[in-house]
């Protein structure tokens, strides 16, 4: 039996991947903790633009795989393509990301001149419904997250993403990357309470590295009972130096330490000083590893042979 790699899907549909991802869980967990737990509306304003600009950037990468114009027109018209309704998530993030951020820009002293070109009606609805934009752009973000792994298990032709397990991975690590990004940002706000949201970030993120590792087990278990392509993927992946020690090690059992070792022993005491030299290092591993979880899925995608 014979064993081909995919060659249609590389290094920019990762990309994409993980900057949807990315873009998409920022901004949710961005609004839920704005609206819940309260925080700066200049770290937020930060962090919501900066997730409108991964999803622009991931969707030129997108686009310029998609550089076939039949291929393009094909998928965007037809409902049945988890592109099409990729667009369609993604538009609606947008639309939502946009109306929520304007107000957040009054925070900004410079951009003064910009939000009193706004009409004042346009302006107090933004304002009134900001609680509502919120809603539906966390809704919105989590959508774009899981739609990255919904848009690889749709292949049924390679049996290591043809399963459930794919999508659940690709929004948890997402939401992971997200929550790295943001604790990142944390790092460069002056204010208390911005200090007081990275320690719940750590929490949230240190259980999204758990559940990650526990849906990992899971997938690799699922591969050993499809067909042989899948565990020939999986085979690929546990044989792969950097897989192993640039995904597993790196990108989660050193970031998951760090944060534990944060959460219950660095913050007592002092819990809106610590060092952000851990931070910067766990987050950083952090997002370095949701990259390479999607470019190595990507390289592991096998087409068995015969059919």
């Amino acid at each position: 039996m014979t064993f081909v790699h995919q060659e249609v899907w590389h290094w920019q549909i990762a990309t994409y991947l993980f900057l949807g991802g990315l873009g998409g869980a920022t901004f949710a967990i961005s609004a839920i903790i704005h609206l819940f737990e309260g925080c700066d509306r200049k770290m937020v304003s930060v962090a919501v633009m900066s997730s409108i600009a991964f999803l622009v950037i991931g969707t030129v990468f997108l686009l310029a795989d998609m550089l076939q114009p039949l291929k393009a027109i094909y998928a965007l018209t037809n409902p049945k393509s988890w592109i099409f309704w990729g667009v369609v998530f993604i538009n609606f993030y947008f639309i939502a990301a946009i109306t929520y951020v304007i107000p957040l820009l009054e925070a900004w002293p410079k951009l003064e001149p910009f939000i009193r070109k706004i009409p004042e009606p346009i302006l107090g609805l933004l304002e009134r419904f900001n609680n509502l934009a919120a809603l539906g752009g966390s809704a919105a973000g989590f959508l774009v997250a899981i739609y990255t792994g919904l848009l690889i298990s749709a292949a049924p032709a390679i049996n290591f993403w043809n399963t459930p397990a794919l999508p659940l991975l690709f929004v948890i690590s997402g939401f992971s990357t997200g929550a790295a990004f943001l604790l990142l940002l944390s790092t460069f706000s002056d204010n208390e309470g911005a200090h007081k949201i990275a320690s719940r970030l750590e929490q949230l993120d240190a259980v999204l590295i758990v559940t990650e590792l526990i849906i990992l087990g899971a997938y690799f278990n699922f591969a050993m009972f499809l067909p042989t392509g899948a565990r020939a993927s999986a085979e690929f992946l546990f044989h792969s130096p950097v897989f192993i020690a640039g995904f597993f090690v790196a990108g989660l059992i050193v970031p998951l330490a760090i944060e534990t070792y944060s959460i219950f022993f660095r913050g007592h005491g002092n819990e809106g000083r610590k060092s952000a030299l851990p931070i910067l290092v766990a987050s950083s591993l952090v997002l370095v590893g949701g990259y390479l979880l999607r470019i190595y899925v990507l390289k592991a995608g096998m087409f068995q042979f015969p059919w």
